[in-house]
């Protein structure tokens, strides 16, 4: 087999280093190596690769290990031949899925993969892009590689469906599972017939027109047995990997993991959820049902924001090293000017993917200029700007579980930004630690408006200045928002220089603050204007859900 994979690359002009064969019960995965100059042609092929193995048999490409520096080497021009290698590599892999996982998981501060690989539930939030459906591939892959059976459910192909119908089609793709890891054995385990039984008996709830909860209900007790007799005859864990969970309508999210908890209790099967955390509702207390977090499932918040920003600067800096390397790029100034990384990180807000497109498309806008040799801040601005359409669609996409959602914060996003901008000529604004228990809804309105990245967490607690015990929390537009306007407009905004902070005024004279320690830090945001969140009240009946 490994001659063949071989011979099949080669016929698309890939050259294979290695072939590694890795067998588990039931599937068969063959890891191949190539030059990292052909990592990109090979991810092309390895689907049409892998069609022609058969059920049961994965291609996972690799790129050889680079065993020095030596092996890369510097670039002097963004108009080098790498460096389209490198826009292509970051256009193609900055989106993960369970087809394409990322170029390489690079590990965050707080060590979140040591928690997720453990046997226990887990709800897994963060922004659009930051890296969720990145953790839940690599602890897929770490259990894979241990022997253990994993389940992928990719919640956007189930959008539509409410709870029952969702749960359904989860229960019939466990019902897959133990002909496929029992395939090898010359006679069928318990696991094998039970699966039938279960899955005759999903597919006729499946067949009714109209679903009752207590029918689906009664299949809990038949669909838990055969999870746990799985479990025993494989004598190791399952992993079932809700991804996405924000596709399913808040309102039936807790009945979908309250289902999925039930065939779960008991056994050595654990779900690990993920979604954006203000379009997730996980559990209702009246009456209770769902996945509590802390009590049923232990919580992951992935987001590295703009309030460390030492933090999110060396983090994304350390996945773009990955794609420069794949590109063979040993210096990253020969593509990007340190200037250009500091509005990189500011204009992502910490989020990888837009990190890695943003940065994509500002190299493409440079060489359109004449006898660029880097990019430049102006060119990170101008891809910020086309950026900022879509994370306005991608907006409308996550709030499409909802009804109506999509116009209400694209109004409050457009009366933030007017404020903001328009009115007071700041990039950034106070929200009262008071005004946000007083506006609760109109407060995770807001959050919401983080969640999808076009307004971003730059200080979550800030002292008043002459208001003993007053705190505020302290947000700033998204670039895309203001990059065009700071050319006409005198604007205070925030940026980055290396490590630390700054505020400039934009214009003539374009004065500069250093925030370069704490109490400046402090004085700086000081300056930002108050935004109250009673401006939004009257969009809240629109989100019913928030209730």
């Amino acid at each position: 087999m490994p001659d063949n994979i071989r011979k099949s690359f080669a016929e698309n002009g890939v050259v294979v280093r290695s072939v590694e064969v890795r067998s588990f019960p039931g599937e068969t995965i063959y890891v191949v190596e190539v030059e990292p100059s052909e990592l990109e042609q090979a991810m092309r092929t390895s689907t049409h690769v892998e069609g022609t193995l058969g059920p049961g048999n994965m291609v996972v490409v690799r790129q050889v290990k680079v065993s020095s520096q030596e092996a890369l080497s510097a670039v002097h021009s963004i108009n080098d031949e790498r460096v389209s290698k490198l826009i292509e590599l970051l256009n193609e892999r900055s989106r993960t899925s369970e087809q394409q996982p990322s170029l390489e998981y690079i590990k965050d501060a707080a060590e979140n993969l040591r928690v997720a690989v453990t046997r226990r539930h887990h709800l897994i939030f963060g922004r659009r892009g930051v890296g969720k459906t990145a953790l839940l591939l690599e602890v897929k892959r770490q259990v894979e590689r241990a022997s253990g059976a994993v389940l992928w459910i990719n919640m956007q192909v189930l959008r539509g469906l409410d709870a029952n119908r969702s749960f359904l089609t989860v229960v019939k793709r466990i019902c897959e599972l133990p002909s496929v890891l029992h395939k090898q054995r010359s006679l069928s385990p318990a696991s094998v017939a039970k699966a039938d039984e279960v899955a005759r008996r999903v597919q006729a709830l499946s067949d009714l027109s109209s679903l009752p909860d207590k029918k689906v209900a009664q299949l809990i007790p038949d669909a838990q047995r055969l999870v746990a007799l799985l479990c025993a005859e494989l004598a190791g864990d399952l992993f079932i990997f809700i991804d996405d969970l924000h596709y399913v309508e808040m309102k039936d999210q807790p009945r979908f993991l309250d289902l999925l908890h039930g065939i779960t209790r008991d056994t050595a099967a654990w779900l690990k959820v993920a979604g954006i955390r203000n379009q997730c509702k996980t559990f209702t207390d009246h009456p209770p049902v769902g996945l509590q977090s802390g009590h049923d499932a232990a919580e992951i918040t992935l987001d590295i924001t703009l309030e460390e920003p030492k933090k999110a600067r060396g983090f994304l800096s350390n996945i773009l090293q990955t794609y420069l390397s794949a590109s063979n790029i040993s210096n990253r100034t020969g593509v990007l000017s340190p200037a250009a990384l500091d509005r990189l990180v500011l204009a992502s807000g910490g989020v990888p993917r837009d990190f890695l497109t943003v940065a994509a498309r500002s190299v493409q806008i440079a060489r359109l200029r004449d006898n660029a040799r880097q990019v430049g801040a102006q060119d990170v601005n101008e891809a910020a700007g086309e950026a900022g359409k879509q994370k306005r669609n991608d907006l409308e996409e996550d709030a499409a579980a909802s009804t109506g959602q999509a116009s209400v914060r694209l109004t409050a996003l457009e009366r933030i930004r007017r404020f903001c901008i328009d009115e007071r000529h700041f990039s950034f604004f106070r929200i009262g630690l008071r005004d946000k228990n007083d506006h609760t809804d109109a407060y995770r309105l807001l959050q919401s408006l983080v969640d999808l990245r076009v307004i971003h967490l730059v200080k979550s607690s800030l002292s008043q200045a002459h208001e003993v015990g007053e705190r505020s929390e302290v947000y700033m537009v998204d670039l895309s928002e203001y990059s065009a306007s700071r050319l006409k407009k005198d604007l205070s905004v925030i940026e980055l220089r290396g490590d630390i902070l700054v505020l400039r005024k934009t214009g003539k004279e374009g004065k500069r603050v250093d925030a370069d320690t704490a109490r400046k830090v402090v004085q700086v945001f000081r300056t930002g204007p108050e935004f109250s969140l009673g401006d939004l009240d009257d969009l809240v009946p629109a989100l019913g859900v928030f209730a």
